[in-house]
């Protein structure tokens, strides 16, 4: 299992805590040094409006609202996050072919 995040993210921080509870190993990685390839992976199950935190502070920033995802084309978005990947919900969870994102990793077992 891999576990993309921000060590020092309250949201993180909670996750590792409730997958230490259950024992469960996983590899943590920055989420600021993911790359295309992993981005696409996430895309293959999740929608960019699932992926990108808009009541984040950089998504607000950016203008990053339901309506702007909508209206950008893919590219755009794939470019956008690629250089502020701190507009990721987070944490992004890797786990058995599946990427849980924010408080659904309260569904891992």
């Amino acid at each position: 299992m891999k576990v993309y995040g921000i060590k020092n993210c309250n949201s993180v921080k909670k996750a590792l805590e409730f997958l230490n509870q259950k024992a469960l190993e996983f590899d943590f990685t920055d989420i600021k040094k993911i790359d295309l390839n992993i981005l696409e992976n996430w895309l293959k199950y999740k929608k960019f409006s699932e992926i990108i935190n808009t009541a984040g502070t950089t998504s607000k920033k950016l203008g990053l609202n339901k309506d702007k995802i909508e209206n950008l084309d893919e590219f755009e978005l794939k470019n956008i996050i690629l250089e502020n990947p701190s507009c990721i919900k987070r944490p992004v969870i890797e786990k058995d072919d599946q990427i849980y994102i924010g408080k659904e990793y309260e569904q891992i077992s």
